[in-house]
């Protein structure tokens, strides 16, 4: 399975990708592998209300949080589910 998704296209003649959600905002993204800093920097340039230094979590089917490192790489999966915290927010 190729880590990058826009060699290929869908129907449309769009490049193909995937959308997560970051803080319940759609992300969509073309590589399938990426780190947690990619991402949030993703999340960003898709107007999702974020900064650079919040600490990203991954939110599993059970609604169990798992922190993901800046330099943590991480694998995305369509419709999967991330939050994104400020360091000092405790929520």
């Amino acid at each position: 399975m190729s880590d990058t998704l826009s060699n290929t296209t869908d129907e449309g003649g769009k490049p193909a990708g995937l959308t997560v959600t970051v803080n319940r905002f759609a992300v969509w993204l073309t590589e399938r592998r990426l780190t947690g800093l990619q991402l949030k920097e993703a999340a960003i340039a898709q107007k999702a209300e974020l900064q650079l230094d919040f600490q990203l979590w991954r939110i599993d089917g059970t609604g169990r949080r798992h922190q993901i490192g800046d330099e943590q790489s991480i694998e995305v999966h369509e419709g999967e589910r991330f939050a994104a915290n400020a360091p000092d927010d405790n929520s």
